[in-house]
């Protein structure tokens, strides 16, 4: 196993988001997709006056072989969404963790080391809830530079 993984609780957070579906054919192109995704969502708060904060964020949903992507940013709990941008809760909830070094290509292993890990400790990942990941890299950080923290909800005990 290649990542520390932990099983935390973290605090609820809300979110500024666009969705797209990334089918599996265009999985090559997911990071153009995403750049897009978050400038978009960067663009619209810009005109609304609303700062992101934190770092560029993405929800997983499996979906068709590809996947449903809500792609953003942190704001603060009394966001309005305005046009063109739709608001997430995430829940504070028990999730497993862990923090990945390296290029994207490499987030696979991460996702692999986490289900091995919760499996090793008794418990199961929740595969009715989204995970999500936080890009805490911009995209001109050399890959082996590039850190991305990683969540998948635990199911409840």
């Amino acid at each position: 196993m290649t990542h520390d993984v932990e099983i935390v609780t973290v605090p609820a957070r809300t979110r500024a988001v666009t969705r797209i579906h990334v089918p599996a054919e265009a999985m090559p192109t997911i990071g153009e997709r995403m750049s897009e995704a978050f400038a978009t969502v960067v663009t619209r708060l810009g005109r609304a006056g609303i700062p992101p904060t934190g770092p560029a964020f993405a929800c997983y949903t499996p979906a068709d072989g590809g996947f449903d992507v809500a792609a953003g940013f942190g704001v603060p709990d009394t966001f309005a969404a305005p046009p063109g941008l739709e608001r997430i809760d995430l829940g504070a909830r028990e999730v497993a963790h862990t923090t990945h070094l390296g290029s994207y290509s490499g987030l696979p292993s991460a996702y692999e080391d986490l289900q091995t890990e919760v499996t090793r400790r008794g418990r199961a990942l929740d595969g009715d809830s989204p995970m999500w990941e936080e890009y805490w890299s911009g995209p001109e950080t050399p890959d082996e530079k590039t850190r991305t923290e990683v969540y998948w909800p635990v199911a409840a005990v």
